[in-house]
């Protein structure tokens, strides 16, 4: 028991995590209440005590879903100056591609009849660009097409996304 007691607080924090871990909580609490307030109580009362806290969990739990649902998204992550580049072109790029090719000895990475590869020997730089593709991926403002990972097509939050970082800079994408 000491130990539950010392640990607590890091039960709370676990449980605080999400909506399940919520729940999961509030009806083990319920619960150990119930049983030292109750115990004495009659088989009738004890049902009725029951009955009541079952239904307020699970309208407890019902009213959180439904709110979960309305709840904002989560913002997406600053992005890096590659990705803000890389996104910038391939929204005026007309087909809203941007392919990443690996050939030989040789990468290149391009859009909109651009390459974005200035030094395609630079490994730093290589990876700078391949880190931007990814975390466009990850935001949900590219998506990959194929199971290669060398052709990626710009999503509706990404020309989004370009139109406010063309917006905040007072020049507009096509």
């Amino acid at each position: 028991m000491d130990k539950l007691v010392e640990r607590l607080p890091e039960i709370i924090s676990a449980a605080a995590q999400s909506y399940l871990g919520i729940l999961a909580l509030l009806s083990v609490a319920l619960s150990v209440l119930a049983y030292f307030f109750f115990a004495k109580a009659s088989e009738k009362v004890k049902v009725g005590i029951f009955v009541l806290l079952f239904f307020g969990v699970i309208a407890f739990g019902i009213a959180m879903f439904r709110a979960s649902d309305h709840s904002p998204k989560a913002p997406q992550a600053a992005l890096s100056g590659e990705a803000k580049t890389i996104l910038q072109k391939v929204a005026q790029d007309p087909s809203g591609l941007i392919l990443f090719e690996r050939y030989g000895a040789g990468v290149d990475l391009h859009t909109n009849g651009e390459s974005l590869l200035t030094s395609k020997e630079d490994h730093r730089a290589l990876a700078s660009w391949e880190s931007a593709l990814q975390q466009l991926v990850d935001n949900g403002l590219l998506a990959t097409q194929g199971d290669r990972g060398e052709v990626f097509e710009i999503t509706k939050q990404g020309y989004e996304a370009a139109k406010r970082l063309e917006g905040s800079r007072g020049t507009p994408v096509d």
